[in-house]
């Protein structure tokens, strides 16, 4: 049950960073995460994980992949603490399968979140929409598999 709950519950927190883009409630939605949580001592440590997803976006905003209204949005910082946070729990099922389906759905969905997040204004693609696609495509084959072995 938790794990399909939390599954929702991220796509509403996604919804919120990228159509609010404001930090309270997001924060609010990590600290009920911790509450509620089976295993809040074991979550603190995807959170070097979140570092990591802000990392890579801050050298593809760098790189001129995406562009923000005012420089790197803290709520994107929070939506990776929350997507880090998922990897264990709402997408705790994608582990078991082979590496190669990993990548398919990283593929699939790491792109079109970005891809969504542009069509909703949170982020402009200065590159299009096409070629921006195939690299963050390529990028996330690569990137979810590793996110879900750590």
């Amino acid at each position: 049950m938790w794990q399909w709950a939390h599954l929702l519950g991220f796509n509403l927190y996604w919804l919120l960073a990228v159509k609010w883009q404001q930090p309270g409630p997001l924060l609010l939605m990590l600290l009920l995460h911790f509450l509620f949580s089976p295993t809040p001592r074991a979550d603190l440590r995807l959170l070097a994980v979140a570092l990591a997803g802000c990392l890579l976006d801050g050298l593809l905003w760098r790189l001129g992949l995406f562009q923000f209204p005012a420089g790197f949005p803290l709520w994107l910082l929070l939506l990776w603490c929350g997507f880090a946070l998922t990897l264990s729990h709402g997408l705790r099922w994608l582990r078991p399968l082979p590496r190669w389906q990993q990548a398919l759905f990283g593929m699939v969905g790491g792109a079109s979140s970005y891809v969504a997040g542009a069509a909703m204004g949170a982020v402009h693609l200065p590159w299009g929409i096409w070629i921006s696609t195939v690299l963050l495509a390529v990028i996330w084959m690569g990137w979810l598999p590793v996110l879900l072995w750590v």
